[in-house]
């Protein structure tokens, strides 16, 4: 059974955005690791004012040769937004988005609780560059499509939605075993609508995100689903 997972997207790829640059400039794991102290800070200590979200990063981008969708990074910042807002009532948030995709149940009731209780401002359009003033804010310049008009943004925390590729020690196990990638790098399978837990290998069978991007429902469906046809296998 192979279940390698997925590999984080270096943010750091994505230079004009600022990762490891500016000090203020941070990922939605980063942000997840604050929350558990339940307290968001700036680098120099002091709790934000204004923060900004910036969905797929490192998703949909043929830039990276990533076109696919990771598929929970518009959840998990609205969550995070919100996340925001009850720990911080008075802090401005801004998520800036291609598309939202809340495809799953309640996660709509997510979306819009987010802008009717906390206020979350949602600016359709893509960030071009990020760069940071003399009080290490960090300054956006991006879109609003539905506008039709340039914007500018200074924010105190600038927070990037990383998501899914296919994992890197899946490529060493695909030499071993005979695997092969799909294009999107992902560990292809031997069909992906009728036997999406088969390799092409007899006898090796695949679950979790190594296929693909999955939400957490849909790993434990998955491997339910993987565990299955291996006992089927073994009992034939």
């Amino acid at each position: 059974m192979v279940t390698t997972g997925f590999d984080t997207f270096r943010a750091q790829r994505k230079e004009e955005y600022g990762y490891g640059i500016y000090e203020n400039v941070i990922t939605s794991a980063d942000l997840e690791q604050m929350f558990k102290n339940h307290k968001v800070v700036c680098k120099n200590g002091e709790t934000p004012k204004r923060v900004a979200f910036v969905h797929c990063v490192g998703s949909r981008d043929e830039k990276v040769n990533n076109r696919h969708c990771s598929k929970v990074c518009c959840v998990t910042a609205v969550k995070q937004a919100s996340e925001i807002k009850e720990l911080y009532p008075d802090c401005e948030v801004f998520n800036l988005y291609m598309d939202l995709r809340m495809f799953d149940r309640y996660f709509e009731d997510m979306y819009h609780t987010a802008q009717s209780k906390y206020h979350v401002n949602f600016i359709r359009g893509r960030l071009s560059e990020a760069g940071e003033n003399k009080d290490h804010q960090v300054v956006l310049k991006t879109e609003d499509t539905l506008a039709g008009k340039p914007l500018k943004l200074t924010v105190d925390l600038l927070v990037l939605m990383t998501g899914m590729e296919g994992s890197h020690s899946q490529k060493s196990l695909n030499t071993k075993l005979g695997l092969r990638s799909a294009p999107d790098g992902f560990l292809a399978t031997k069909n992906m609508f009728t036997q999406n837990n088969s390799s092409a290998v007899d006898g090796i069978f695949v679950a979790g995100a190594c296929t693909g991007p999955k939400t957490i429902p849909e790993t434990l469906a998955d491997a339910r689903a993987a565990a299955d046809r291996l006992h089927s296998y073994l009992m034939s």
